[in-house]
């Protein structure tokens, strides 16, 4: 009855909610994609399908400019100011303001390059607001403010009403614009459904804010933008490499395996995300108790993620038959190979963010992520040029370990009690 009425009350229950409304919206962002892939393959072909992924991962990078690290500092600034309205409401307008102006210089970008290959470039332009659309989303926000479950019930309609445009009117490789539009719509539609509920459920107004707020905002953000851009950069690049040094019908091999990886990762990230702003709050009184209460959740994490690795690795054949209808033997071993990402991938944010970072450990968290990526893309073009995709699942796996073993090493040197 005690640990009930723990979480009934108190910053358990905060936590316990976060992690509910996480973990939906992770099902959410992640199950519709992956329903969606094996279909696209057989409309569009794996030549085909690898096209478009290798598209929508280069939009992917823009949206990291786009977030530029806020959906962690300004997640720690509002968690720690759940009160202060006046101020939520000036750091809202001055993240909206910034993330606009990056997106609109994007948006040029590509409109200016679309001029000189147009047929190259319409796809990403076509998809702009999948850039676009996330940067107004405020998951930041509702984070910071343990209030997820309201993008949650948006992100789950709008997702709905985009699965619905594709599986009807996505048919042949003809209909790859139509594809890419319609992410971009889901995007711009969860976009505009959170502004209305930042307005009027919060009562958080949006003005235009001071060069002040904005050079601050940007300051707080900086090195959580380097370290973000870092990890996302060879978390992300493989796909790209893999385009540019084989073809597109070895992306499709590769792509469904890293998919796959990364939607199950999601939910072993939603329990790391759902303690951030807890232990944000917690580690302002840097004691000897939150130390010790942050090694012990850091022990049982070990336990879960490396036994959720095992597992996929020794069902990858299995997985990979009932997702894509058949064995296709490079994809499975992709899979075994990726699936220890689940393990570092998930430690690296647990320790890395939670831990560093929240002990003021960024600037040497954003030079270990480079240096990790920046051995993960060498890597990565060596091994995916004598192996191929499989290569690139290898340069993957050695690019989390590297970080893993640089944040152990500062740990121990900071010493936490």
């Amino acid at each position: 009855m005690a640990i009930i009425s723990k979480f009934k009350t108190g910053s358990a229950k905060k936590i316990l909610e976060s992690f509910l409304s996480l973990s939906v919206l992770n099902v959410v962002n992640y199950i519709f994609p992956l329903i969606i892939i094996p279909i696209l393959i057989k409309r569009l072909g794996v030549e085909n399908y690898g096209g478009y992924i290798f598209a929508y991962t280069v939009l992917n990078y823009m949206n990291l400019l786009v977030q530029y690290g806020f959906n962690f500092s300004a997640t720690n600034k509002i968690a720690k100011n759940q009160g202060n309205v006046q101020l939520i409401s000036e750091t809202y307008s001055s993240i909206t303001v910034i993330r606009l102006v990056i997106s609109f210089i994007l948006v040029l970008i590509l409109l200016v390059l679309y001029l000189i290959i147009p047929d190259t470039l319409s796809l990403y332009l076509l998809g702009s607001g999948i850039f676009l659309g996330q940067g107004l989303i405020p998951v930041w926000l509702f984070q910071g403010l343990e209030k997820m479950k309201f993008i949650t019930i948006i992100n789950l309609v709008v997702r709905l009403v985009a699965f619905v445009f594709i599986y009807n009117f996505v048919q042949t490789e003809q209909d790859m614009g139509l594809l890419m539009s319609f992410q971009s719509l889901s995007f711009m539609l969860g976009a505009l459904a959170s502004a209305f509920i930042v307005y009027l459920t919060f009562k958080i107004k949006f003005f235009l804010p001071a060069f002040s707020q904005i050079k601050a905002d940007l300051k707080e953000g900086w090195q959580l933008f380097l370290s973000t851009i870092g990890m996302n950069f060879y978390r992300e690049s493989n796909i790209i490499i893999l385009g540019l040094v084989t073809n597109y019908t070895v992306v499709g091999l590769y792509a469904p395996a890293e998919k796959l990886v990364k939607a199950m990762q999601s939910f072993t990230n939603i329990i790391v995300t759902a303690l951030y702003p807890y232990f944000s709050r917690q580690f302002v009184q840097d004691n000897t108790t939150v130390m010790e209460s942050f090694q012990k959740v850091g022990r049982y994490l070990t336990v879960f993620f490396l036994f959720g690795s095992v597992i996929i690795c020794l069902l990858s054949s299995i997985i990979i038959e009932l997702y894509l209808g058949e064995v296709i033997y490079n994809t499975v071993i992709n899979l075994r190979i990726l699936s220890f990402v689940i393990l570092l991938g998930g430690l690296n944010y647990y320790y890395g963010i939670i831990g560093l970072v929240n002990r003021g450990e960024n600037k040497f968290f954003t030079k270990a992520v480079w240096l990790s990526g920046l051995s993960s893309i060498i890597s990565c073009f060596f091994c995916v040029y004598f192996w191929g995709d499989i290569g690139a699942s290898i340069a993957m796996v050695l690019a989390e370990l590297i970080l893993l073993l640089l944040v152990f090493r500062k740990l121990k040197v900071i010493s936490w009690g």
